[in-house]
Protein backbone atom coordinates (compact mmCIF):
# COMPACT_ATOMS: atom_id res chain seq x y z
CA UNK A 1 0.00 0.00 0.00
CA UNK A 2 2.85 2.29 0.88
CA UNK A 3 4.45 1.71 -2.60
CA UNK A 4 1.22 2.68 -4.40
CA UNK A 5 0.96 5.84 -2.30
CA UNK A 6 4.59 6.72 -3.14
CA UNK A 7 4.03 6.17 -6.89
CA UNK A 8 0.96 8.46 -6.85
CA UNK A 9 2.90 11.09 -4.95
CA UNK A 10 5.83 10.97 -7.44
CA UNK A 11 3.48 11.26 -10.43
CA UNK A 12 1.61 14.13 -8.82
CA UNK A 13 4.79 16.19 -8.47
CA UNK A 14 6.63 15.18 -11.67
CA UNK A 15 3.73 14.69 -14.10
CA UNK A 16 3.50 11.87 -16.62
CA UNK A 17 6.75 10.73 -18.20
CA UNK A 18 5.31 10.69 -21.76
CA UNK A 19 3.31 13.60 -23.15
CA UNK A 20 -0.26 12.70 -23.97
CA UNK A 21 -1.50 12.67 -27.58
CA UNK A 22 -3.83 15.55 -26.76
CA UNK A 23 -0.96 17.59 -25.30
CA UNK A 24 1.23 16.93 -28.34
CA UNK A 25 -1.64 17.87 -30.65
CA UNK A 26 -2.32 21.08 -28.69
CA UNK A 27 1.33 22.15 -28.95
CA UNK A 28 1.71 21.37 -32.67
CA UNK A 29 0.82 24.01 -35.25
CA UNK A 30 -2.47 23.20 -37.02
CA UNK A 31 -2.19 21.30 -40.29
CA UNK A 32 -4.94 21.40 -42.92
CA UNK A 33 -3.91 18.89 -45.64
CA UNK A 34 -6.06 20.33 -48.42
CA UNK A 35 -4.72 23.84 -47.86
CA UNK A 36 -1.53 22.79 -49.68
CA UNK A 37 -1.17 24.57 -53.04
CA UNK A 38 -1.67 21.43 -55.17
CA UNK A 39 -5.18 21.04 -53.72
CA UNK A 40 -6.02 24.68 -54.51
CA UNK A 41 -5.22 24.74 -58.24
CA UNK A 42 -8.92 24.51 -59.17
CA UNK A 43 -9.98 27.38 -56.91
CA UNK A 44 -10.44 29.55 -60.03
CA UNK A 45 -13.57 27.48 -60.81
CA UNK A 46 -15.13 27.96 -57.37
CA UNK A 47 -18.02 30.45 -57.37
CA UNK A 48 -21.50 31.22 -58.66
CA UNK A 49 -21.52 31.32 -62.45
CA UNK A 50 -23.70 32.26 -65.38
CA UNK A 51 -22.68 29.91 -68.19
CA UNK A 52 -22.93 30.89 -71.86
CA UNK A 53 -22.66 28.99 -75.14
CA UNK A 54 -19.54 30.40 -76.80
CA UNK A 55 -20.96 30.33 -80.35
CA UNK A 56 -24.36 31.91 -79.76
CA UNK A 57 -23.65 33.88 -76.59
CA UNK A 58 -26.92 32.51 -75.21
CA UNK A 59 -27.23 31.79 -71.48
CA UNK A 60 -26.99 28.00 -71.12
CA UNK A 61 -27.37 27.65 -67.38
CA UNK A 62 -26.12 28.32 -63.90
CA UNK A 63 -23.33 26.52 -62.09
CA UNK A 64 -22.61 26.80 -58.39
CA UNK A 65 -19.17 25.45 -57.56
CA UNK A 66 -18.11 25.26 -53.89
CA UNK A 67 -15.31 23.80 -51.81
CA UNK A 68 -16.47 21.24 -49.24
CA UNK A 69 -14.89 18.85 -46.74
CA UNK A 70 -12.38 21.39 -45.36
CA UNK A 71 -11.33 22.26 -48.91
CA UNK A 72 -10.58 18.67 -49.94
CA UNK A 73 -13.34 18.46 -52.57
CA UNK A 74 -15.13 20.67 -55.06
CA UNK A 75 -18.87 20.21 -55.49
CA UNK A 76 -20.63 21.41 -58.64
CA UNK A 77 -24.37 21.96 -59.04
CA UNK A 78 -25.39 22.52 -62.67
CA UNK A 79 -28.83 23.78 -63.78
CA UNK A 80 -29.62 23.90 -67.52
CA UNK A 81 -31.75 26.73 -68.86
CA UNK A 82 -32.16 25.27 -72.34
CA UNK A 83 -32.78 21.85 -73.86
CA UNK A 84 -29.23 21.48 -75.17
CA UNK A 85 -28.60 18.34 -73.09
CA UNK A 86 -32.15 17.09 -72.69
CA UNK A 87 -33.22 13.73 -73.99
CA UNK A 88 -36.28 13.96 -76.27
CA UNK A 89 -38.06 11.37 -74.13
CA UNK A 90 -37.42 13.09 -70.78
CA UNK A 91 -39.94 15.82 -69.85
CA UNK A 92 -37.48 18.03 -67.91
CA UNK A 93 -34.18 19.81 -68.46
CA UNK A 94 -30.86 18.32 -67.51
CA UNK A 95 -29.44 19.18 -64.09
CA UNK A 96 -26.42 17.53 -62.57
CA UNK A 97 -23.89 17.42 -59.80
CA UNK A 98 -20.25 16.52 -59.63
CA UNK A 99 -17.67 15.93 -56.97
CA UNK A 100 -14.03 16.62 -57.83
CA UNK A 101 -10.87 16.06 -55.77
CA UNK A 102 -7.11 15.68 -56.12
CA UNK A 103 -6.08 12.16 -55.08
CA UNK A 104 -2.35 12.85 -54.72
CA UNK A 105 -1.58 12.01 -58.36
CA UNK A 106 -4.43 13.40 -60.44
CA UNK A 107 -7.74 15.22 -60.37
CA UNK A 108 -10.80 12.95 -60.38
CA UNK A 109 -14.41 13.97 -61.02
CA UNK A 110 -17.58 11.94 -60.57
CA UNK A 111 -20.60 13.35 -62.45
CA UNK A 112 -24.26 12.33 -62.21
CA UNK A 113 -27.37 13.95 -63.69
CA UNK A 114 -31.14 13.61 -63.87
CA UNK A 115 -30.96 12.19 -67.41
CA UNK A 116 -29.43 8.92 -66.11
CA UNK A 117 -25.93 10.08 -67.02
CA UNK A 118 -22.88 9.35 -64.91
CA UNK A 119 -19.18 9.20 -65.52
CA UNK A 120 -15.81 9.23 -63.82
CA UNK A 121 -13.05 11.24 -65.47
CA UNK A 122 -9.48 11.88 -64.33
CA UNK A 123 -6.39 13.76 -65.40
CA UNK A 124 -4.02 16.64 -64.72
CA UNK A 125 -3.02 20.12 -65.72
CA UNK A 126 -1.30 20.62 -69.07
CA UNK A 127 0.07 24.12 -68.76
CA UNK A 128 -2.83 26.27 -67.52
CA UNK A 129 -5.55 23.85 -68.67
CA UNK A 130 -6.99 21.01 -66.59
CA UNK A 131 -7.71 18.05 -68.90
CA UNK A 132 -9.79 15.16 -67.56
CA UNK A 133 -10.82 12.11 -69.61
CA UNK A 134 -12.85 8.97 -69.08
CA UNK A 135 -10.67 6.04 -68.08
CA UNK A 136 -12.99 3.47 -69.61
CA UNK A 137 -15.37 3.87 -72.55
CA UNK A 138 -18.94 4.92 -71.82
CA UNK A 139 -21.32 3.38 -74.38
CA UNK A 140 -18.48 3.22 -76.90
CA UNK A 141 -17.18 6.79 -76.31
CA UNK A 142 -14.21 8.39 -74.58
CA UNK A 143 -15.01 11.79 -73.02
CA UNK A 144 -12.63 14.66 -72.40
CA UNK A 145 -13.37 17.83 -70.42
CA UNK A 146 -11.14 20.87 -70.02
CA UNK A 147 -11.19 23.93 -67.76
CA UNK A 148 -8.99 26.98 -68.23
CA UNK A 149 -8.98 30.30 -66.40
CA UNK A 150 -8.78 33.34 -68.67
CA UNK A 151 -7.05 36.66 -67.97
CA UNK A 152 -10.43 38.43 -67.62
CA UNK A 153 -11.54 36.02 -64.83
CA UNK A 154 -13.84 33.95 -67.03
CA UNK A 155 -13.38 30.19 -67.33
CA UNK A 156 -13.45 28.24 -70.59
CA UNK A 157 -15.06 24.81 -70.12
CA UNK A 158 -15.16 22.46 -73.10
CA UNK A 159 -16.40 18.87 -73.41
CA UNK A 160 -15.57 16.59 -76.30
CA UNK A 161 -16.07 12.93 -77.09
CA UNK A 162 -14.91 10.43 -79.67
CA UNK A 163 -15.79 6.87 -80.52
CA UNK A 164 -13.27 4.40 -79.18
CA UNK A 165 -12.53 3.27 -82.74
CA UNK A 166 -11.94 6.81 -84.07
CA UNK A 167 -9.37 9.56 -83.53
CA UNK A 168 -11.61 12.57 -84.27
CA UNK A 169 -13.14 14.46 -81.35
CA UNK A 170 -16.62 16.01 -81.52
CA UNK A 171 -17.32 19.04 -79.32
CA UNK A 172 -20.32 18.49 -77.04
CA UNK A 173 -20.23 21.96 -75.52
CA UNK A 174 -18.00 25.01 -75.47
CA UNK A 175 -18.95 27.17 -72.50
CA UNK A 176 -17.78 30.47 -71.11
CA UNK A 177 -18.24 30.86 -67.36
CA UNK A 178 -18.87 34.41 -66.14
CA UNK A 179 -19.24 35.33 -62.48
CA UNK A 180 -22.86 35.77 -61.42
CA UNK A 181 -22.06 39.32 -60.24
CA UNK A 182 -25.75 40.26 -60.11
CA UNK A 183 -26.29 37.37 -57.70
CA UNK A 184 -29.30 36.36 -59.76
CA UNK A 185 -30.98 33.58 -57.76
CA UNK A 186 -30.49 30.13 -59.20
CA UNK A 187 -33.59 28.35 -60.50
CA UNK A 188 -34.71 25.33 -58.54
CA UNK A 189 -33.81 21.88 -59.73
Amino acid sequence: MRNIFLAILVLAFTGPLMPSTAAARDNAPPFVPCALPIFRTMDFWVGDWKVYHRKSGKLAGFDRVVRILKGCAIQQSWISLDDYFSSPLVPFRMNGKSLMAFNGKQWVQFWVDNQAGSQVIAGNFHGTKLVLASQTPIMGYIYQLTWEKQVDGTVDHIARRRKVTEKTWKTLFDFIYRRNASHMPLPTE
